[in-house]
């Protein structure tokens, strides 16, 4: 009988031993340069699990505790990024900030007319996005914002695991998004009734005359098509929708909790039924068609039932509303009729509210990618002139059927029918006009445009469909070209009448930037400063175009990570790094109105607005933001052009040949994606690559958010980071002067010195080192571990002829010799770069560690995988691969099918055979090992590997 071994009781690990440990090691790396501390570590803790000197628990306990004090790292800084103190402090400072306003003679028309002047245009908006950044599970999210808005310390219990939901998809994505639309909403009337407070007591009565718009909220979630064919017309209408019963409901609440306190009088009385009437009525059409849509979509459009659902939306009996009108309208009757000034301030917000979001809970915006627009034109048109629209014949020819252009009618049938994506987009907002709601702007965001052509197609087609007075048709600039000729782009628009018409009947001219591509191909910095210089030459182009009151209208996409353009500081500091206080004097000198909207992406953005109080320091932060920029202000930054352009141009070279470098390509493709849980519904990889298998690891054809993602996971957010030096060169005096006294140019850097307080190249070569054969020879070599020699043979063996550890060393050896430059460079401008490292990332590298102990045991499991003869094309070495780019659900998959194991039955247990057999099935028990001895472990680590994954972003603060 084979005897049982004592269970050994260990001690739990001591997190801050191991930290120390850590430290301690890096103190010796002058004496002993190819020492890796993370490596040592990772190294030592393998060997301990593989020996069973400790469980698989106990270092799952110890990330758990690490993984909890980074939350809790993570909760505190999102409460001092955001300002939040308590709610009163925020309402009471937003009070002095609008007291400002009203001026020393409130008494004066003058006043009143600045007063009304500064407050009834908004200057400034919030868009909700929702790329796959929801890394956070919604229970998860609620834990940060408890300890964002309590107390906590750094040993606090999260109690919840480090990973996002199961199942992410729009439905999920929409709703957290409404979720922060709806405490925005709350936020909204709180400082509404603080505006009409302070308003009403230094202009009386006509203050409640003012129809105030602080600022604009909106979101394209349900609504973006660009990178992916998954969302139809029919659920984005049927969205819409929703939006619109949620926001009427939310009215009609709002409403009542009110009803009761506005007074006796008779005419009050009235208006009051009648606003609750007009609601009920709006709601119960808006239940119907909702309805009508859902038994469509259920039956798929069969049966007719597009047709029934259509013709309840269509028809005319007087209940569904498709303008705030009569709202507002009732709404400003019982003002002129309350006398308590607490209850006017009170409808007059509600008002306001009304007035600020339409027939929705915000704006809307739908995206398609320029490919798609130009696409669709081809179809429409079916000329040989549209095969280059790059061409002033094919330009000329545009402007012509804009001016000729009759509008066309459509319904619900031809909008059904309608296969090309950009007209159906527009023939969609079309019957959303018709039927939902008249006047609200939607935005008609294009990604990727680099022709004037673009644009000139969508003002075509705007006409056509008799949607010219709602949409707002906007070119987004993020590619390197984008960036480079978007200012000329704008200015050969402004050169037709035809564009420069479309502008002024909406009053403003629309452009969105990002950071995203832009930052994956020539690196943040360098994308931010091109994106300055197109905001600044838009400035130039907008003022000689000469449309008096044309607002422009400028929209900043970022993500909530460094490597996607969100400044790590406060968030006054991040909407100024964005839009810089310089760009925004080239405006206000030439006297352009401008309104700036920045975006808050996924379940990391969403954070900034996860609860009413949070909600109302931001959107206080963000209201305030518009005001008028200081015009005397000396920046040195600007005086020397040469300097500043050098700068960029240098910084921009450097990282586009790191983005070349084969070492780069084989860390993002080392283990890709499989780091990380699926974060969202859209894919990862570009829509273009669905038809082709394409190489993991070429950045080319990875969206950014993975992009940056892996470079955080292994320890380097080099599009962040790196170039520095190169880019200063031989100036280096010169620029570190500025640097010190630059208000744009000391933010840039700040954010590089954050970026590299968070990296380690230790990490990345730590990451790398699996790839290795020789580590692995050198475990089999000294006989330590002599129960998994066979494994580390095979492993080394496997690993010989591959390339990835070389190339990731190659590229960690380069960023070293650019690091040196760069410590330099901040501690002469007086920044902490993280030369020496802190606690906090201290704690990120003992992660990596454990994380690196893990994919260890997934790769000696792997090397155990048995032999099977190949089945559905599938090899053991295609397994073996796969297991090694962490594959793992795959493996497991094609495995248990290879060696299922059979599980006793309750009728097994009781069947009785009178026949006796001697001999037992050898596979019985052998199948069983392979589950329980290779598989579940694996499965088990891998696990654990991603979730790691999630606390390391934590340190970062965001995801991709």
């Amino acid at each position: 009988m084979e005897q049982v071994k004592p269970r050994v009781v260990h001690e739990p690990f001591d997190e801050i031993i191991l930290r120390d440990e850590l430290r301690e090691l890096r103190k010796k790396i002058p004496d002993q340069p190819g020492l890796n501390p993370i490596i040592r570590v990772a190294f030592e803790l393998s060997r301990k699990l593989e020996s069973e000197q400790i469980t698989f628990d106990e270092l799952k306990q110890l990330a758990g505790r690490l993984m909890d004090r980074a939350c809790v790292h993570r909760a505190k800084t999102l409460r001092e990024r955001i300002g939040f103190v308590d709610h009163q402090t925020t309402l009471k400072e937003f009070s002095e900030a609008i007291a400002k306003s009203v001026g020393n003679d409130a008494s004066s028309d003058a006043a009143f007319a600045a007063f009304e002047k500064r407050w009834t245009r908004a200057r400034t908006g919030i868009v909700f996005t929702a790329h796959p950044t929801f890394g956070l599970s919604d229970a998860l999210s609620k834990r940060v914002i408890e300890i964002a808005t309590g107390d906590a310390n750094a040993d606090t219990k999260i109690g919840v695991p480090h990973r996002p939901d199961d199942g992410i998809t729009l439905d999920y994505e929409h709703q957290r998004a409404q979720d922060s639309i709806n405490n925005l909403r709350d936020a909204y009337v709180d400082l509404l009734n603080t505006f009409f407070s302070v308003a009403a007591a230094g202009f009386g009565e006509r203050a409640y005359k003012l129809k105030p718009k602080l600022m604009s909220i909106a979101s394209w979630v349900g609504y973006d098509l660009d990178g992916r064919t998954d969302i139809q017309w029919d659920y984005s209408f049927l969205t819409r929708i929703k939006e619109k019963r949620a926001a009427l409901n939310d009215v009609r609440e709002r409403f009542l909790v009110l009803k009761h306190k506005l007074g006796d009088g008779g005419e009050i009385q009235r208006l009051g039924r009648q606003v609750t009437g007009k609601l009920d009525l709006a709601i119960a059409a808006t239940d119907e068609q909702i309805k009508g849509l859902e038994e469509n979509a259920a039956a798929k459009g069969a049966g007719g039932t597009l047709a029934k659902a259509a013709n309840i939306i269509t028809r005319s009996d007087g209940y569904n509303i498709t303008t705030t009108e009569p709202i507002v309208s009732l709404l400003d009757q019982l003002i002129d009729v309350i006398e308590q000034p607490q209850m006017k301030r009170s409808v007059a917000a509600l008002s306001g509210l009304t007035i600020a979001t339409g027939l929705g809970n915000s704006h809307i915006h739908v995206r398609i990618n320029a490919v798609q627009m130009n696409n669709a034109f081809r179809a429409f048109v079916h000329e040989p002139w549209t095969r280059d629209l790059g061409e002033r014949q094919a330009l000329a020819r545009i402007v012509e059927m804009i001016r000729d252009a009759k509008p066309q009618d459509v319904n619900f049938e031809t909008l059904d029918l309608e296969t090309a994506t950009a007209i159906r987009q527009f023939a969609m907002i079309a019957q959303i006009q018709k039927h939902i709601d008249r006047e609200t702007p939607i935005r008609f965001l294009i990604a990727e445009c680099e022709s004037p052509a673009t644009i000139l197609i969508a003002v075509f087609f705007a006409k056509l469909f008799g949607v010219s007075e709602i949409v707002d048709i906007s070119p987004l600039f993020e590619t390197p070209l984008g960036l480079e000729t978007g200012v000329r782009m704008m200015e050969r628009l402004l050169e037709e009448k035809a564009y420069r018409d479309y502008v002024k009947g909406r009053g403003r001219l629309c452009i969105q930037t990002g950071f995203s591509d832009a930052g994956r191909f020539i690196g943040q910095i360098a994308a931010t400063l091109s994106i300055e210089r197109l905001h600044q030459g838009l400035a130039e182009a907008v003022a000689k175009a000469n449309m008096p009151g044309v607002e422009t209208l400028i929209f900043s996409t970022f993500g909530e990570s460094m490597g996607r353009g969100t400044h790590p500081g406060s968030l006054k500091r991040r909407l100024r790094y964005v839009f810089s206080d310089e760009s925004r004097r080239r405006f206000a000198k030439r006297g352009l109105p401008i309104k700036h909207e920045t975006s808050f992406q996924g379940g990391d953005g969403y954070l900034w607005f996860a609860n009413k109080q949070l909600s109302a320091r931001g959107l206080a932060t963000i209201v305030l933001d518009g005001e008028d920029p200081e015009l005397d202000v000396h920046d040195p930054f600007y005086d020397d052009t040469n300097l500043s352009l050098d700068f960029l141009l240098r910084l921009r070279s450097y990282q586009q040949n790191l983005f070349a470098h084969p070492g780069y390509r084989a860390l993002l493709g080392a283990f890709g994606p499989n780091l990380l849980f699926r974060t969202g519904s859209r894919a990862v990889k570009r829509q273009s690559d669905t038809g082709a298998v394409a190489d993991r690891g070429d950045p080319a054809r990875m969206r950014a958010i993975p992009n940056n993602a892996i470079l955080q996971q292994f320890g380097y957010v080099a599009n962040v980071v790196a170039g520095l030096g190169a880019a200063v060169g031989s100036e280096r005096d010169r620029f570190v002067e500025v640097a010190r006294k630059s208000p744009r140019l000391r933010p840039l850097i700040e954010m590089i010195a954050r970026g590299k307080t968070l990296s380690s190249l230790n990490a990345v070569g730590a990451n790398a080192i699996v790839f290795d054969p020789g580590f692995w020879a050198q475990r089999a070599a000294w006989a330590r571990e002599p129960h998994l020699a066979a494994a580390f043979r095979t492993l080394s063996t496997h690993l010989l002829d591959d390339t990835r550890a070389d190339a990731i060393s190659g590229l960690a050896h380069h960023l070293r010799l650019d690091a040196i430059d760069l410590h330099s460079i901040l501690e002469d401008i007086g920044l902490e770069g993280g030369k020496i490292p802190d606690d906090f990332r201290l704690e990120l590298d003992l992660l990596q560690a454990i994380r690196l102990a893990l994919i260890m045991r997934v790769f000696i499991l792997a090397a155990q995988l048995p032999r099977f003869s190949t089945r559905n094309d599938l090899s053991h070495d295609q397994m073996f691969n796969w297991a090694l780019g962490l594959e793992v659900p795959e493996v497991i998959s094609v495995m248990r099918m290879a060696f299922p194991k059979r599980h006793m039955t309750a009728n097994d247990a009781s069947a009785k055979y009178d026949e006796k057999a001697s001999y037992r099935p050898q596979g019985i028990d052998d199948y069983g090992r392979i589950e329980t001895e290779i598989l579940e472990p694996m499965e088990q680590s891998y696990e654990f590997i991603r979730e790691i994954g999630t606390g390391i972003t934590h340190h970062f603060g965001a995801f991709g």
